[in-house]
C-alpha cells in the first residue's frame, strides 16, 4: 500500500500520538495504580500533547495552518499546570516544512509572526501565573528572563526556518541541474538523430546516383536489344550479355553497402587515398601515408567507406589540430582492412566547429559491418582508428 506524504504526516502523528498515549499506564504501573496528579490536569496533558504532534499531519497540506495551531497549542500548554514532554516538537517541525514549501517571503513573515506570537503569549503566561519550563520550545526556562524567552522563540522558529530554506534551494538547484541534464540528454539525441538523419539522406542520394547510372545503360541495352532481336540475333545477344554484367555489377554494389558512393574511375575507390593526402599536403598540413597490402579484393563499398572515413579524418585534424602531424595507416589483412588516422596535439583551425563527422564516420562503418573506434591519446591528439571486412562475401553472394 503506497501512501502520499499527506498520508505518511497522518500516520507519523497517529503513530506519535498512541505512543503518548501509553505514558498513561505506564504512570499507573510505576505509581502503583494511582496517577501522580488529578486526573483532570493529566487529561489536559494528554489532550495537549496529543494536539501537538496531531499537527504534523496538516504540515505539507497547510503548512500555515499548521504551525498556527501548533504555536497555539504550545501556548495552551503554558497555562495548564503541567505538560508531557516533548509537548512543542510541533513548532520546529511544522517551521521547517512551511520554510520548505512556501516562497521566501511569505515565510519570513509567517515565522517572524508566529516567534513574537510565542514569545508575547510565553511572556503573558508566566506574568498570569504559567509554566514555560515544560514545552520544548522554551528551552527549559523558567520564565524569570523576558529576553529568555524571546531567545528561546526566536530560535525554535528561526533555526528550522532557516534549515527549511537551506533544504528547498538545494533541492531548487538540485531539481534545475537535473532538468538542464535532462534537456541536454535530449537536445544531444536530437542533434545524434538529426545527424544520422543527414548522413543517411546523403548516402541515399549516392546510391541513387549509383542505381541511376547502372540504370539507366541496362534501360540504353534493353531497348538496343530490342531493336536487335530479329534483325542480328547475335548483337542482341551481345546486348543482353551486356545487361546481365549491368546487372551484376550493379547487385554486387546495393549489397554491398546500402549508400555506397560511386566510384567515376577504374582505380579501387581506397586506392585514390593518396589523392587525398596529396590534397592535405597542398593546404599545408603534414601527413604521411602508410600503405601495407593488396587492395585488389576489396569490395567496392568497403572501399568507398573507408575512403569517406579518411576524408573526415584529414578534414577534422585540420580543423581541430591545426599544425599538429597527421598519420595515416591503410592495412589490407586477409579478413578486413583497418584504416587508421592519428593527430598529434594542435591547435584549433578558422574553421567551424561542432559538426557531425564522427557521427557519419560511424554511420558508414556500422553500413558495411565494420567497427569504429574514436578517441584522444595520450599525447593530447586523435585516434580515428576503423576495421572494415574486406567483401568477398558480398561479391560471392552477387554473382
Amino acid at each position: 500500500m503506497r501512501f502520499t506524504q499527506t498520508g505518511r504526516d497522518a500516520v507519523v502523528a497517529a503513530v506519535l500520538a498512541v505512543l503518548g498515549l501509553l505514558r498513561l499506564p505506564l504512570a499507573l504501573l510505576l505509581n502503583d495504580g494511582v496517577f501522580p496528579q488529578p486526573g483532570w490536569v493529566i487529561a489536559c496533558a494528554t489532550a495537549a500533547s496529543t494536539a501537538d504532534v496531531a499537527t504534523l499531519a496538516l504540515r505539507r497540506r497547510a503548512p500555515r495552518t499548521a504551525l498556527a495551531l501548533a504555536t497555539a497549542v504550545v501556548l495552551a500548554a503554558t497555562a495548564l499546570p503541567a505538560a508531557f514532554l516533548p509537548t512543542g516538537i510541533g513548532v520546529p517541525v511544522c517551521a521547517y516544512t512551511a520554510a520548505t514549501l512556501l516562497p521566501r517571503r511569505t515565510t519570513l513573515i509567517t515565522l517572524s509572526a508566529g516567534a513574537f506570537a510565542h514569545a508575547a503569549g510565553g511572556i503573558a503566561s508566566v506574568a498570569l501565573g504559567g509554566t514555560v519550563h515544560t514545552v520544548v520550545t522554551f528551552w527549559a526556562n523558567d520564565g524569570s528572563d523576558p529576553v529568555d524567552l524571546v531567545l528561546a522563540s526566536v530560535g525554535s522558529f528561526a533555526v528550522p526556518g532557516l534549515v527549511g530554506l537551506y533544504v528547498r534551494t538545494t533541492r531548487a538547484y538540485t531539481a534545475e541541474l537535473a532538468a538542464k541534464v535532462r534537456h541536454l540528454e535530449v537536445e544531444r539525441e536530437l542533434r545524434a538523430e538529426a545527424a544520422a538523419a543527414e548522413e543517411r539522406v546523403r548516402i541515399a542520394r549516392e546510391l541513387h546516383d549509383i542505381a541511376a547510372h547502372d540504370l539507366s545503360a541496362i534501360v540504353v541495352q534493353a531497348g538496343a536489344a530490342d531493336r536487335l532481336v530479329e534483325r542480328d540475333p547475335v548483337a542482341a545477344r551481345a546486348a543482353l550479355l551486356g545487361i546481365r554484367e549491368q546487372g551484376r555489377r550493379t547487385l554486387i554494389a546495393l549489397r554491398g553497402l546500402v549508400g555506397i558512393m560511386r566510384a567515376a574511375e577504374d582505380r579501387p575507390v581506397l586506392a585514390r587515398v593518396t589523392d587525398l593526402v596529396d590534397s592535405a599536403r597542398d593546404t599545408g598540413m603534414d601527413v604521411s601515408l602508410t600503405v601495407e597490402g593488396d587492395d585488389r579484393t576489396v569490395a567496392p563499398a568497403t572501399g568507398v567507406a573507408a575512403y569517406r572515413l579518411v576524408q573526415e579524418a584529414l578534414t577534422n585534424a585540420r580543423q581541430h589540430a591545426r599544425g599538429a602531424p597527421v598519420v595515416v595507416d591503410v592495412e589490407y589483412r586477409a579478413a578486413h582492412v583497418r584504416v587508421a588516422v592519428r593527430n598529434g596535439a594542435g591547435r584549433p583551425g578558422p574553421g567551424p566547429g561542432g559538426g557531425h563527422g564522427v557521427l557519419g564516420m560511424g554511420e558508414r562503418v556500422r553500413h558495411t559491418g565494420g567497427d569504429l573506434t574514436v578517441g584522444p591519446t595520450p599525447d593530447g591528439g586523435w585516434l580515428v582508428d576503423a576495421r572494415f571486412p574486406r567483401g568477398s562475401d558480398v561479391t560471392a553472394g552477387a554473382s
